[in-house]
């Protein structure tokens, strides 16, 4: 008989699969559903319009973690988390159906902009949903662990995208995947919403939210409680979280793809393929699997703000290193550039954030404060940085100024968490019930 706790985390998993999942299929199709959307004689300037509908996307973020964080927090986890895989589902299935600028004009980036506006509304609920039934159901001295092997599904779902990729170019060759193979990548999310969702419907609330509703310890407005008493630790949490599970993230796994190739081939720089970005990231991404899980249980032991302090120093060391790598154009030196980058800056505290932030706050805004903090910072300042380090590229015509804003990203990341207290081992009203039974 599988028990709650392990529907929980299975059900948690799909959500933050397909959210990801989504996400990359996006940022690896962006030189190509960039000329089909946003055509012009300039591929750099069909790249800019592109990553600004990216961001679209996360503009609908905040909206959803206030929204889904508020739904959470008042009636429930579970029912919030089956509203949001239910929609994102939708939203990229759509994507999928969407004539191009050819055959409609201006209405096919404007439709566009729509889905991936309501799919960031999706998603903003759907993390901090994930990450608050999850830790509300296993010890909190093992959040650690359990927050890097939710985490893990950030691999899984590059793992998936790119396999699904590999095979559809095979099969259709470059050409056909550029004319319509594409759209199977959109299509194929429908049916892990679907999954997932039937498995959402199938679990219980977590118990800690099951203690507070019947010691009548539901707030009342858990909006306004949260920004009232906790403003100044969403503050910080935001820029944290937006630096690492976004800037970092979207630098190594979105931004390098059209770096490498693009931006490279159009300073006639030395340049790869996007097969072999598709490989690096595979590869990198079926580590980042195991990294992710030994990482989170790393933090278990010597603490969540340790980690992320020795993380930030390891950014703002490997920024140089980074983009120079990914400029010589040779498979061994981008696949180091995205292996270093992956697991280095990104997974090392990527993994254990979650429990970072859910440990953060207490079970009665939590859903609340760990939505807003994580998606209005993934998405404005991660979902910003391919648009960002594209336009800083192209207006001071440096190839390396990218370099520069990782070192200020990391500096700002060190500063924020040597101001913070740990938060490992922090328990909440509510939660000593996960010590005796979980």
């Amino acid at each position: 008989m599988v028990s709650e706790k392990t529907k929980a985390i299975i059900a948690s998993s799909f959500g933050m699969a397909l959210e990801w999942y989504d996400f990359f299929i996006y940022t690896f199709v962006a030189t190509v559903v960039s000329k089909l959307f946003f055509p012009s004689s300039n591929p750099i300037a069909s790249l800019l319009a592109f990553y600004l509908t990216f961001f679209i996307g996360f503009l609908g973020r905040p909206l959803g973690g206030i929204v889904f964080g508020y739904l959470g927090d008042k009636v429930g986890r579970k029912y919030s988390l089956v509203f949001t895989i239910l929609l994102t589902g939708l939203s990229v299935f759509f994507v999928g159906l969407l004539p191009t600028y050819y055959q409609i004009g201006l209405l096919a980036p404007i439709l566009l902009a729509i889905l991936r506006f309501l799919t960031g509304v999706a998603l903003g609920g759907e993390w901090g949903g994930a990450f608050s039934l999850t830790s509300e159901y296993v010890n909190p001295g093992r959040r650690g662990l359990y927050s890097g092997i939710l985490q893990a599904t950030v691999s899984i779902a590059n793992l998936l995208a790119t396999g699904i990729i590999f095979v559809i170019i095979i099969i259709m060759g470059q050409t056909g995947f550029d004319n319509f193979g594409w759209r199977i990548l959109f299509y194929s999310g429908l049916l892990i919403a679907i999954v997932g969702l039937l498995i959402r419907l199938r679990i219980e609330d977590s118990p800690v939210f099951r203690k507070l509703r019947e010691d009548r310890k539901i707030l009342k407005n858990p909006i306004s409680e949260a920004f009232r008493k906790y403003w100044k630790l969403i503050l910080a949490n935001l820029f944290i979280v937006g630096i690492i599970n976004g800037a970092w993230y979207y630098t190594n796994f979105a931004y390098s793809v059209g770096y490498a190739t693009t931006i490279a081939q159009r300073f006639n720089m030395p340049h790869v393929s996007l097969q072999t970005i598709d490989f690096a990231i595979f590869l990198v991404s079926a580590i980042g699997i195991f990294a992710s899980i030994f990482f989170g249980y790393l933090s278990d032991i010597i603490g969540r703000r340790t980690q992320i302090i020795i993380n930030s120093i390891m950014g703002i060391g490997l920024a140089y290193p980074y983009y120079y790598l990914l400029l010589q154009g040779n498979e061994s030196a981008v696949i180091g550039a995205i292996f270093l980058g992956g697991l280095l800056i990104y997974y090392f505290a990527g993994a254990i954030t979650p429990a970072f932030l859910v440990e953060s706050f207490p079970p009665m805004v939590r859903y609340t404060a760990i939505s807003f903090s994580y998606q209005v910072g993934v998405g404005f300042i991660g979902g910003l940085t391919p648009f960002i380090l594209t336009y800083l590229v192209s207006a001071t015509s440096n190839i390396f100024s990218p370099v520069y804003f990782t070192i200020l990203t990391g500096i700002v990341v060190l500063i924020l968490a040597l101001l913070l207290k740990e938060t490992k081992g922090r328990i909440y009203e509510g939660e000593e019930i996960l010590k005796q039974e979980y």
